[in-house]
């Protein structure tokens, strides 16, 4: 039994590590994709800001009063 046991052992620990070194290599481009996904998300949040639409209050937006006292009668 013992002659059995050896190589099946050394055959997982081989396919193990070969399995591990590809998926590494294919999560690669997942993380790649994911870093554009997410750094895209962030400037459209930052766009948003500029403009004043991403912040969700329960007060309305206090838009300024036309100047009254600088007008000419």
């Amino acid at each position: 039994m013992r002659f059995v046991k050896i190589p099946l052992l050394a055959l997982g620990a081989v396919l193990g590590y070969g399995f591990a070194f590809h998926s590494m290599h294919h999560r690669r481009h997942d993380r790649d994709y994911w870093e554009h996904h997410i750094a895209d998300v962030c400037v459209g949040a930052a766009r948003n800001a500029v403009r004043g639409d991403s912040v969700k209050t329960d007060k309305p937006r206090q838009e300024s009063a036309p100047n009254t006292e600088s007008a000419e009668p």
